[in-house]
């Protein structure tokens, strides 16, 4: 199997492979070149779908190939292809998703992260990004739910934990939102950004010399936002 590539390589270079075999090995070729970070991959791959404009897999690689480069716009136009190959294609409607919140086009993107999730429903990161496009439409409690089934399914994902208590926060739920700021605190101890989370909420509900523990948590830390805000919160 590990001369699969360069065989290949060497059939498609002797021009005795046809177009479909030529716009796969273009496709490999592709791929390894995009795990190297090699900026060639791109031109690669335009290669394959020159040969075959159907590859579902290659426009797949394309469009986050173009989101690397952060062209969003020509990887939604590209996912829109894909997507409408097959239907099923969990990634493409997932990055698809993505993507459009990437151009801010939020409710787009709840679109395609929910029809993600209904071909795939075991996936954190779909309920995660949805729940980022909620929440930037201000649907904090929808927002709130699907980090509940993320965090369900990825117990360890800080980040999850770290947004459900941030908008438990601006919901005004200090108790649930320190909840889940002393998971992250349990998961990454050295975070930082939770201390002065969990500080602002303290503060928030009325407990100062929480407020102040944690802010002085932050600055030991060295965070250089906490030394600013430490007379704020150690008055």
């Amino acid at each position: 199997m590990k001369h699969f590539f360069p065989l290949f390589f060497l059939l498609l270079t002797a021009g005795v492979l046809t177009a479909q075999e030529s716009a796969v090995a273009h496709y490999h070729s592709a791929l390894a070149k995009s795990k190297q970070a090699d900026a060639t991959a791109l031109e690669e791959v335009n290669k394959a779908l020159n040969l075959k404009a159907d590859f579902d897999s290659a426009l797949f690689l394309k469009a986050n190939l173009e989101c690397t480069k952060g062209d969003f716009r020509s990887a939604i136009k590209d996912l829109d292809k894909v997507i409408k190959l097959n239907k099923s294609y969990f990634d493409a409607w997932y990055y698809r998703g993505w993507a459009r919140a990437q151009i801010q086009d939020y409710p787009g993107s709840i679109r395609d992260l929910s029809k993600a999730i209904e071909l795939n429903s075991a996936y954190a990161k779909a309920w995660y990004n949805r729940a980022l496009a909620k929440a930037f439409l201000d649907e904090y409690t929808d927002a709130i739910k699907d980090l509940d089934q993320a965090v369900v399914l990825n117990p360890g994902y800080v980040q999850a934990w770290y947004s459900r208590g941030y908008w438990k926060d601006l919901s005004g739920d200090y108790e649930g939102a320190l909840l889940d700021y002393q998971k992250v605190v349990e998961l990454d101890p050295k975070n930082r950004d939770v201390f002065i989370a969990m500080a602002t909420a303290k503060y928030l509900k009325g407990d100062h010399p929480g407020a102040c523990t944690d802010i002085t948590k932050a600055i030991d830390l060295g965070s250089a936002l906490a030394q600013e805000l430490k007379e704020k919160f150690c008055k």
